[in-house]
């Protein structure tokens, strides 16, 4: 009897320790996830509407203390709203040209309509992203106006393939 329950015991203790194992590596790993996330300080933020600010590079924000970003990106939470509905209705805009473009018999009015309306919307979308980028240029103070042209320096020589070579 007891060599069948020594031989049970060593049969089970290499899945005992396997999930042991498994267990701590684990643990491990939420705790190097805790410790990064309090070594980095600062919150992964999502800004709304940066994205339709084209003018103004992303990168230009990670050099700004917290304070002046979060007072900064204030501009771009105010106009969340606005363009969150201006998105929703450009997606709405493409449906609306994909129904068109389905319809039978074929409209080709039907769709230089739906085409004009999608360019119309975006065409707003473009001129509050230029009024929202006027309106936090004007917040900047002078290094900043310098930071930011610096930045948007980087990211033209970046779509020409330059890279970072260019200093101010």
């Amino acid at each position: 009897m007891s060599e069948t329950a020594t031989a049970t015991a060593a049969r089970r203790f290499p899945w005992l320790k396997a999930a042991l194992i498994a267990s701590l590596a684990v643990n491990l790993l939420f705790v190097g996830a805790g410790v990064a996330r309090f070594m980095v300080h600062e919150p992964p933020e999502r800004v709304a509407g940066l994205s339709q600010v084209q003018l103004i590079p992303r990168k230009f924000f990670g050099e700004l203390d917290q304070a002046r970003k979060a007072e900064l990106l204030g501009v771009f939470r105010e106009m969340g709203p606005a363009f969150r509905d201006g998105r929703r209705a450009a997606r709405e805009e493409i449906a609306v040209l994909a129904s068109a473009l389905d319809a039978e018999p074929y409209d080709p009015t039907r769709v230089e309509a739906a085409v004009g309306s999608f360019s119309d919307r975006s065409g707003k979308l473009v001129t509050a992203g230029g009024q929202t980028a006027l309106k936090l240029i004007a917040m900047l103070t002078s290094g900043e106006r310098k930071l930011l042209a610096k930045h948007i320096r980087q990211r033209a020589d970046r779509g020409r393939g330059r890279g970072d070579k260019r200093e101010d």
